[in-house]
């Protein structure tokens, strides 16, 4: 027996053993793959650098190195995906300003605002104390025309970096916009000083690029034909500017245009990074059929690369030509964006009235983004593009469930709810805030009037509204929601006392006059209340409060 024990230890032992050798290599393949990929993009390998990325993640999905690297992969190559990968490196992240900052950056490369705001909000409060910080917020704001709130960003980023120039120049973009000639003539000034004397190469080329957009805008064509040439031929230029000199060579009717054009497109060549911006820029700037044109010239092995494949699908969808779009589709496979490449197709068969194929592939599309976040966001995004509203709502239902902490995907759910008149969904996505968060005042006081609306005496109203109101019996919104529950249980005196305990500009609120005209006329002062139900329909209504107040209007 003795022996049996000892030669059981042993055995289990050695695998023991074995099994750390085996994770032990297992992280050292995974390490050596990083390493390599690094050096093939050392020397701009980018097709074995791919290759190593995919091995390592497919070894560790969770390689927070490998994921990262992947991120800038796909970000170069102009993909999409790149927002799925930012995403996930903050999943795996979460605490990682530098990666929330990455992530909307990206984001706002791709114009999808709402991705890039929403990765600001959740930076730490010791991230937001950065200038790195402010000048993306800055941006962000700048982008959504918020001019105000990033110029006080940009303030803030000079201020915490004062030897910076960068937040220096993002000023004086900012104060390009404005309609101060003293402002402007120093703005200018500040540009052309960091294109002509900057020691950094790229601020040089981005203050060349205010001046040129600025030289355009005013239309000083000669002026931004300088430019826009002086930029093209600086070192540190990027593709972008090329297309930038081709706006202008457009706006200025200049026979070089198509010279250029045919230029910039022989060098976009097989770098899908620039075939994607070039693209984008032509089915902007000229026709869909053009670039189409362009993009079917491309070798095969490009047009089968992403991005061009989805850019093909949408200069097709773009022409109305759903069938050739359903055929270009069908035979592929889109990897991490095969969710995209369903949805694509889903909306060709719609608009060919193949309703029952169009419904599989749309639930094809949400099979494989697999309630991912950052993949539903991106189905939400092309619903709205397309006016889906039940594809949409149903997109922010699942996000909401799946991410609670999602406020904005709760504000957008509530939005489309209270516009489609949808009281009852609306007092269901109420009543789950207030299950999460039992001390949300709002979500309480919101729940209890939607279900005051809807007569829905299971989730007892009254006791919710009155214990909003004793919380905060000095806001409005709560005061007549109590009011109007008092008024539901025939207390009409009692609800008119609380009401009048409202300043005479709360009372002409739209959103709460109505309540006071219905009170009113139950009272007895229906020639009082008229003037109040009247304002009642300045502001949105749900079904239910239409039919309150045109009932109340009656007979007065």
């Amino acid at each position: 027996m003795r022996k049996m024990i000892i030669g059981l230890f042993c055995c289990t032992a050695v695998l023991l053993v074995g099994y750390a050798g085996y994770r032990g290599f297992k992280v050292w393949k995974q390490n050596h793959l990083v390493e390599m990929a690094r050096g093939f993009l050392a020397k701009s390998d980018g097709r074995n650098a791919l290759l190593c990325i995919q091995q390592a993640l497919h070894s560790n999905p969770q390689n927070v190195e490998a994921t990262r690297m992947m991120a800038n992969l796909t970000e170069a190559a102009r993909s999409p995906s790149a927002l799925l990968w930012r995403n996930r490196v903050v999943e795996l992240r979460p605490a990682s300003t530098e990666d929330r900052l990455a992530l909307a950056q990206t984001a706002l490369m791709f114009r999808d605002y709402a991705s890039a705001t929403n990765a600001l909000a959740a930076v730490t409060a010791e991230g937001r104390k950065t200038a790195a910080f402010h000048n993306l917020a800055g941006a962000v704001e700048a982008s959504g025309n918020q001019l105000a709130e990033a110029e006080a960003d940009f303030i803030e980023a000079a201020r915490l970096e004062p030897t910076n120039q960068a937040p220096q120049l993002n000023l004086a973009v900012i104060r390009l916009h404005g309609t101060n000639a003293t402002e402007l003539r120093e703005a200018r000034t500040a540009l052309e000083g960091i294109s002509a004397h900057s020691s950094n190469p790229g601020l040089r080329c981005q203050a060349l690029r205010e001046l040129v957009a600025d030289a355009a805008h005013s239309k000083q064509m000669s002026r931004a034909l300088a430019l826009s040439e002086e930029l093209v031929q600086q070192t540190n230029s990027v593709f972008a500017d090329r297309l930038m000199r081709l706006d202008v060579l457009q706006l200025a009717r200049s026979s070089d245009f198509k010279p250029a054009l045919i230029a910039f497109q022989r060098e976009a060549g097989n770098d899908s990074g620039k075939i994607y911006e070039l693209a984008t820029w032509e089915m902007a700037k000229t026709t869909p059929a053009d670039t189409l044109a362009w993009l079917r010239s491309l070798p095969r092995t490009a047009q089968t690369n992403q991005p061009v494949t989805l850019l093909i699908a949408d200069c097709l969808g773009a022409q109305k030509d759903w069938r050739g779009e359903q055929l270009w589709l069908e035979p592929q496979k889109w990897a991490e964006l095969d969710f995209v490449r369903h949805a694509f197709l889903a909306r060709a068969l719609s608009e060919q009235d193949l309703s029952a194929a169009c419904k599989a592939e749309w639930v094809e599309a949400l099979k494989a983004a697999n309630d991912q976040k950052a993949s539903l966001t991106m189905l939400l995004r092309l619903a709205a593009q397309w006016k889906w509203q039940s594809e949409g709502e149903d997109l922010l239902w699942t996000i909401v469930n799946q991410y609670p902490g999602e406020k904005w995907a709760i504000r957008a759910l509530t939005q489309a709810l209270f516009a489609g008149g949808r009281t009852r969904p609306l007092m269901m996505l109420y009543s789950q805030q207030m299950k999460r968060t039992p001390s949300d005042i709002s979500a309480k006081n919101n729940l209890a009037m939607t279900a005051l609306l809807l007569d829905a005496k299971e989730l007892k109203p009254n006791d919710l509204a009155r214990e909003v109101y004793e919380k905060a019996p000095t806001n409005a919104m709560y005061v007549s929601t109590y009011a109007f529950s008092l008024h539901m249980q025939k207390k009409d005196t009692e609800a008119l006392k609380v009401m009048e305990q409202l300043k005479p500009r709360d009372l002409e609120n739209p959103s709460i006059a109505g309540y006071y005209g219905v009170i009113l006329k139950a009272t007895g002062n229906g020639a009082k209340a008229k003037p109040y139900l009247e304002w009642a329909f300045k502001a949105p209504l749900l079904p239910e409060e239409r039919k309150l107040f045109d009932t109340a209007r009656a007979g007065i």
